[in-house]
């Protein structure tokens, strides 16, 4: 496994951290290689419930190593093999986690550092957090589904002025636009996260699963197939332990006890 992800599991949390602070987590193929495998060790252990991604040294990620692309010069044909063929799939293997997914974003999430983060469910922010689609400024167009999450979170409008302009957004304009979804000071950001993971970890396992299926989903439904659907997956649940484990502990007035099953 490569140095430039670490990977830290503290019970049902697995804490991915892109390590190459040197260059502001900036990522390059060897990095988006070993976070894809991260996450799909993730996906596939039945003990986990949260994953959580982050970077090392104050920032998120501050967009692709361009100085290593570089290097060979500008080859068109190996830039886009490099984006189908490692890039992508890593969005689409945080994208398809059955757990919830959080950026927890500490300093620049830029470029394909924002795309990153936008694959993930959920965004939690330092105060000093800045967010940017700095394609444009670099000559390029999104690439990294950057197109297709941001208006869903922003909307529209918004999401063609931070795309066209390159705008940096700070974190507490992030959180209102609907960008990031919490934000904390960046001296407890590190407890913040864990205590908010550690408490989503706590939800029903066999539910979260299903409801995150369940919206991503409704997003390309029609509202009777989203409640169809809502009906398949709840069906699949309802005689389960756990169903009747949350009925027993709301009588019972007590917290639940989720057993997976």
């Amino acid at each position: 496994m490569s140095d430039k992800v670490i990977v830290n599991r503290q019970g049902p949390i697995w804490l991915l951290t892109i390590n190459r602070p040197q260059v502001r987590n900036a990522v390059d193929a060897e990095t988006m290689t070993a976070l894809r495998g991260s996450v799909e060790a993730a996906s596939a252990d039945s003990e986990s419930r949260v994953v959580v991604i982050t970077g090392a040294g104050g920032a998120f990620s501050s967009g692709a190593d361009l100085s290593a692309a570089a290097q060979g010069g500008l080859d068109r044909d190996a830039a886009i093999r490099t984006l189908t063929d490692v890039y992508h799939p890593t969005m689409k293997a945080i994208r398809a986690c059955p757990w919830p997914v959080i950026a927890a974003v500490d300093g620049p999430a830029a470029g394909i550092g924002l795309d990153l983060a936008l694959a993930c469910d959920i965004r939690l922010a330092s105060d000093r957090a800045v967010f940017a689609e700095l394609f444009v400024r670099r000559g390029l167009v999104p690439d990294g589904g950057g197109t297709w999450s941001l208006q869903r979170l922003v909307g529209l409008g918004r999401a063609l002025e931070l795309i066209l302009t390159g705008e940096a957004v700070p974190a507490d304009e992030a959180v209102r636009i609907g960008l990031a979804n919490k934000i904390y000071a960046c001296d407890v950001f590190e407890s913040k996260v864990l205590e908010y993971a550690t408490a989503l970890a706590a939800q029903a396992p066999l539910a979260m699963v299903r409801a995150k299926k369940a919206v991503y989903a409704a997003q390309t439904s029609t509202f009777d197939q989203a409640i169809a659907q809502e009906a398949v997956y709840q069906g699949e649940i309802f005689a389960s332990e756990d169903a009747f484990e949350g009925f027993r502990a709301f009588l019972e007035k007590r917290p639940p006890k989720w057993k997976g099953r």
